[in-house]
């Protein structure tokens, strides 16, 4: 259990409401991932054994992200989400990357926003915190397919550059000046209603909290515009082995920072 939980509980600290924010923005990309796929299930006439064992499956998986964002609040405190743990694994990056595509497919598929990513087990090995790649890979695939159109592309993949694992999410969304002023205009106009609402308190988390996750795996996210139209976001992290000698503590006070509303 890290040492700043048990001060912060000691104290009898209540959570301030960023950090509220921080904790309803990570939980419900795969709370809703959870709905969608129960739904889809309870719904379902007729199902193939095969769509069946694959809908449950991502079910599960979204409960099991559910449990560990949960744990990692009960061991850290709100800022924990903003941290790796300290128990890293070697992982297939491309199984990861589909895991994540199928959390926010039902939503893609409801925006109608085509979303194409890897096949699992086709690599490279991600050497890293599987829960807080999975907060980055989520917030990622979340602002490309809110700023994209009905008919547009999300794409996502993994591959090894220079013995860097590195996750790119391309969109042929508005783009990321566009994404920026319509964000800007949210906070303004939930600034002058004078309470802001979930969506308006989120903005801007999800791409800080990307940021804070891959600095403190030893590696760096950069996102900006698409060549011809849209937004890339590239996440390059430590491949399988040995951790990193940049490789920061996960008890990094990294959650002042998190708070900051930012776009690139």
């Amino acid at each position: 259990m890290r040492p700043r939980a048990a001060s912060g509980r000691a104290s009898g600290a209540q959570p301030t409401p960023d950090a509220l924010a921080v904790l309803g923005h990570e939980l419900r990309t795969p709370l809703a991932a959870l709905m969608g796929y129960t739904e889809m299930l309870a719904g379902a006439e007729r199902l193939t054994e095969a769509q069946s064992r694959a809908w449950s499956a991502s079910a599960y998986a979204a409960a099991s992200h559910l449990n560990a964002l949960v744990t990692s609040v009960l061991e850290g405190g709100v800022e924990g989400l903003g941290a790796p743990s300290s128990d890293r694994e070697t992982v297939d990056a491309s199984s990861l990357v589909a895991g994540c595509c199928d959390f926010v497919r039902p939503d893609a598929s409801a925006r109608g926003v085509n979303l194409y990513g890897p096949a699992p087990g086709s690599g490279p090995e991600l050497y890293c915190d599987p829960r807080a790649v999975r907060q980055i890979l989520l917030n990622l695939l979340a602002n490309a397919i809110k700023f994209t159109p009905p008919g547009g592309d999300v794409r996502v993949e993994a591959k090894l550059e220079d013995g860097m694992v590195v996750l790119t999410v391309a969109d042929t969304g508005i783009g990321f000046h566009e994404a920026g002023r319509r964000q800007a205009a949210a906070r303004q106009a939930a600034g002058t209603a004078g309470a802001a609402g979930p969506e308006a308190a989120g903005l801007g988390i999800g791409l800080q909290l990307v940021r804070s996750l891959a600095s403190l795996h030893g590696g760096e996210a950069r996102i900006h515009a698409g060549e011809t139209a849209g937004t890339v976001a590239r996440v390059v992290l430590p491949s399988g082995g040995a951790a990193p000698a940049s490789e920061t503590s996960a008890g990094s006070t990294c959650a002042s920072h998190m708070m900051v509303p930012c776009l690139a």
